[in-house]
């Protein structure tokens, strides 16, 4: 028997595609459910009939219907869903199918059906059960049942609602069970703890007077068993600087010791509330004909999941998720329940779950976080003892070898000059750096996976070539995996929101103080241990939208040569994963082919030489993970001139030879071929050159390159306060203004040597 022509019997057309998708008017669907007697088209149809309310009729008022089903959101697949437009302009209607059985009717998946509100015996039932088992079963969710109290935290006691007193609670040395909240703080805080209000609040907090967030969160902490929960706002004296941040540094074991986070992440405000908002009408059970079959399928409106939303679009659904401090309390916490306007969401370590079970993905971010950073102590010590080892190795063979520099090619140490042909051009410059074979006389290295390599290479008196062109690229990282997974850290936080720009660093405190064993100082942002990496951050898109609006911020946050110091977004190139780079080819000319062979650039790249760095960074308290004061690195490394440009863009703000805020060009003259010539350099200002104020660049301004990396390079210009330039310890200041990486284009198939007229200079940056 044929499919139906307008619902394919909701199977995909091509097993192949992506999802099935089909749409149809009213008239369509009536008649292939009655005229072609489609048992898909008559449930579609039924649910429509079904889900009419006295303000809409589906044949009278409905123009289109867009169909899709069987298409995939991570580990989900997504059950039969519609959209509906109206022949007026009314916003759409979305409905989601759903089987009630645990098996699927055709493209109608099975769902779970919701508590319907989060103090409900159904959802206090669903969230102990999932906590009895994380408990019991999750090895990474483990800690002490009985955990140490913060300094302070809220005592409830309730004989039923309304009838619950609250008051702060300072214990001593006390251990007992507890949950902690995140929240939007929003506009007005008129619950909070100050210096003046601690002794009543010790006494009571009157009920009236605390807002419904709080409201709502501590009856949900009763329902679920917990007389103790820890909100900021209340157990930390705001107005204390030396109690916040205190406190704000013990974010990291606050947010881990507790059992439970209660994250209002739909709440964009304290007085919102974050349990009384359910706006979703209740499903609907659809009837149906005998002849269709045992079916049990009913409709509701789809539920919101972050997982299929926009960054942008979360602001509006779950404003929690857009917050900085929210981020680091997420990813701390060992257990987290999301209160949602529509249903609860649980994430503990090693499992994240919905209620309606359509959450696509099953591992939450503080499970991805938590992993990585206990996979990074075993990856740090084996990496420590391979880089020691090859160390060691290499200076054996130098020993071994007197005369001899094992990172030479292969020909050169044979010292065979008279070769009959060039090689192939993919082995000089291959287009791929995977899937590469070792040869009998070459070994790649070094790897933390290669140790009987190394050995065979020591026993055979083989020299070691570091063949970059050809090495997988996991096995070229000079640094642990914890390096790099700081960085996606970074990339995240820094899209994120805060009310005060200056809590940039204190937000983050906690993540930083959880991997402070493994890591080196802490400087503003930056570790020592990964200094040169973690420099080469990039922002890629100015924000104008910033209180700022895209210019440098007038208050200082931190040094320019930081990540804190912009209002935009940040990102790090995933590809450079180590300094041991340093080859560009060489200009050549006829009958001197070997000279592509890979030639060691005589620059100075400051990342080679990460040691000889200089740091010094002042914090105004004893948190070394929060705001900072001041900040200076030093660096020699070779420099170069380069000339910025404005863009124009007569389509930007209507023309009128207005230069584009955003984007910015940088130009440097290098010599070729016994001749000069300008070539650009791909840039990113890290903000808005030429807005007005202290901090403008003008279009043509000088501006030196300083090498880090050998493909890339910080923008600087001399540091200014006020109108004179700035002076440490007698040397001018300099400041970031952006960051340029050479293409790989231009090194390897133009040969250009943008470094050609550096050299090496000592600068003081701020």
């Amino acid at each position: 028997m044929s499919r139906c022509a307008l619902c394919n019997d909701q199977v995909k057309r091509n097993e192949d595609d992506p999802r099935l998708a089909f749409d149809f008017t009213p008239e369509q669907l009536i008649q292939s459910a009655f005229d072609q007697t489609c048992d898909s088209c008559l449930v579609i149809l039924e649910g429509l009939r079904q889900s009419e309310t006295p303000d809409w009729s589906f044949r009278r008022d409905i123009r289109r219907v867009y169909a899709r089903c069987r298409s995939t959101r991570g580990s989900i697949q997504d059950t039969l869903r519609l959209e509906v437009y109206y022949v007026d302009d009314r916003p759409k209607l979305e409905l989601e199918y759903y089987s009630l059985q645990a098996h699927p009717w055709k493209g109608i998946l099975p769902r779970t059906s919701i508590s319907g509100h989060p103090l409900s015996s159904q959802a206090s039932d669903w969230v102990l059960s999932l906590l009895e088992q994380c408990k019991q079963w999750h090895t990474s969710c483990q800690h002490s049942a009985r955990p140490l109290l913060p300094k302070r935290v809220i005592l409830l006691n309730s004989t039923g609602v309304p009838h619950i007193t609250a008051r702060l609670f300072e214990p001593i040395n006390q251990r007992s069970p507890y949950v902690a909240l995140s929240h939007c703080w929003g506009m007005q805080q008129k619950c909070i703890t100050t210096k003046t209000s601690i002794k009543q609040r010790k006494a009571n907090i009157p009920w009236k007077t605390i807002p419904k967030t709080f409201q709502e969160v501590m009856q949900l902490a009763l329902k679920l068993g917990f007389r103790y929960i820890w909100i900021d706002s209340l157990c930390i004296v705001q107005d204390d600087s030396e109690d916040w941040e205190v406190q704000s540094s013990l974010m990291s074991e606050i947010y881990q010791n507790a059992v439970l986070t209660l994250s209002a992440t739909s709440a964009a405000g304290d007085n919102e509330g974050c349990c009384s908002n359910n706006i979703l009408r209740p499903p609907l059970e659809i009837t149906l004909p005998e002849d269709i079959g045992a079916c049990q399928i009913a409709v509701r409106n789809p539920l919101q999941h972050w997982d299929a939303h926009t960054a942008n679009e979360l602001q509006d659904y779950f404003p929690l998720l857009t917050r900085g401090w929210a981020f680091q309390e997420r990813l701390l916490s060992p257990r987290v329940l999301h209160i949602c306007k529509s249903e609860l969401v649980w994430e503990c370590r090693e499992a994240s779950l919905c209620e309606c079970g359509s959450l696509g993905q099953n591992e939450s971010p503080g499970g991805t976080y938590h992993h990585a950073v206990e996979n990074s102590q075993e990856e740090k010590l084996l990496h420590d003892i391979a880089q020691q080892g090859l160390a060691d190795r290499m200076h054996s063979l130098e020993l071994e070898q007197p005369g001899i520099d094992p990172l030479l090619p292969t020909t050169e140490r044979e010292g065979q000059g008279d070769v009959d042909a060039p090689p192939a051009y993919e082995d000089i410059v291959p287009a791929s750096r995977t899937n590469s074979s070792l040869s009998s006389d070459v070994i790649v290295g070094p790897s933390t996976n290669d140790e009987d390599i190394l050995a065979f290479a020591a026993q055979s008196n083989v020299p070691i070539y570091e063949d970059l062109t050809q090495a997988d690229e996991a096995d070229l990282k000079d640094c642990p995996e914890l390096v790099f997974h700081f960085h996606r850290v970074v990339e995240k936080y820094s899209a994120l929101r805060l009310t005060r720009p200056t809590d940039r660093l204190p937000a983050l405190s906690g993540l930083c103080k959880r991997v402070q064993h493994l890591r080196n100082n802490f400087l503003a942002g930056l570790w020592s241990d990964s200094i040169c990496y973690d420099l080469l951050w990039r922002v890629d898109t100015i924000d104008l939208c910033s209180e700022t609006n895209g210019a440098r911020s007038l208050d200082y946050r931190g040094p320019t040569w930081s990540w804190i110091s912009v209002n935009s977004p940040v990102s790090y190139w995933s590809d450079i994963t180590n300094f041991r780079d340093p080859y560009v080819p060489q200009s050549y000319g006829p009958g001197h082919w070997h000279n592509l062979a890979p030639k060691a650039i005589e620059y100075t790249a400051a990342g080679a030489h990460a040691d000889k760095i200089e740091m010094a960074v002042t914090v105004p308290g004893q948190n070394p993970f929060g705001t900072v004061t001041s900040a200076i690195l030093t660096i020699s490394a070779s420099a170069t001139i380069g000339t910025l440009r404005y863009t124009y863009d007569p389509h930007w703000l209507g023309g009128g030879g207005q230069h584009d805020p955003v984007r910015y060009k940088l130009e440097i003259e290098i010599a070729r071929q016994d001749a000069k010539e300008n070539i650009e350099v791909p840039f990113h200002a890290d903000y808005s050159l030429g807005a007005p104020g202290p901090s403008n660049v003008p279009d043509e301004a000088k501006l030196t390159l300083l090498l880090i990396h050998p493909k890339v390079c910080l923008v600087l210009r001399p540091a200014a306060r006020d109108v004179a330039p700035m002076v440490v310890n007698g040397i001018v200041a300099w400041e970031r203004v952006g960051i340029a990486r050479i293409s790989d284009a231009l090194v390897m198939y133009y040969r250009i040597d943008w470094m050609s007229g550096s050299e090496v200079r000592k600068f003081h940056i701020v």
